[in-house]
């Protein structure tokens, strides 16, 4: 749900106006009849239609989506880094593919979209460009924010390299997420239907 004004001041209505007069006087034929009617609400004051004034603009995306972005990022720049340092024994103790970044469930919420446009358009987040950022599991969320329960912890301890122990206990939150998703399928399988 769009955050639209339902009162702007005279003097921002002004400025809108003064706006759309100039994008229309620039755009195509189209452009320019979007504009006029843009500028006749704007002067009309008609509330109910300014929806149609703000309709090229998407609702903002909250600053808390852009910094899980970035603490999700640093967690597995972290962990890439450590493992990388790791000799192939060490790797092989541990099931890393349950810690695998999984990208960003498309259908709930900005995390998806935010995520792709800073690695395509903004250039950040490099290790990722080509890959795939859309998320094939609607608990993602939940899996990463049990790992950054673990990586704050970390954090607060001034640890930046991550031993097998260290990186076991991320293994130990993605586990346990994964268990308690399979209890109440136990649970209801002893239920009986009348």
């Amino acid at each position: 749900m769009s955050m639209i004004p339902e009162s702007i001041p005279l003097l921002e209505r002004q400025i809108l106006i003064n706006q759309c007069k100039i994008l229309a006087s620039i755009g195509d034929e189209k452009e320019k009849e979007d504009f006029e009617r843009r500028i006749e609400i704007l002067e009309k004051g008609y509330t109910g239609l300014y929806p149609k004034v703000f309709n090229t603009l998407y609702e903002e995306v909250p600053l808390s989506v852009y910094t899980e972005i970035s603490d999700i990022m640093r967690m597995y720049s972290r962990i890439n880094e450590s493992v990388r340092l790791w000799s192939d024994s060490e790797k092989e103790l541990l099931d890393l593919a349950s810690l695998e970044f999984e990208g960003f469930d498309e259908d709930s919420g900005m995390h998806y979209y935010m995520m792709s446009y800073m690695v395509d358009r903004m250039d950040e987040h490099g290790e990722y460009k080509g890959r795939q950022l859309k998320a094939h599991n609607s608990s993602i969320m939940l899996k990463y924010n049990r790992m950054l329960a673990v990586f704050s912890d970390y954090e607060n301890m001034k640890k930046d390299r991550y031993s097998t122990t260290d990186i076991q206990k991320f293994i130990d939150a993605v586990m346990s997420m994964q268990e308690e998703k399979e209890l109440p399928g136990e649970l209801r399988a002893g239920t009986v239907n009348i």
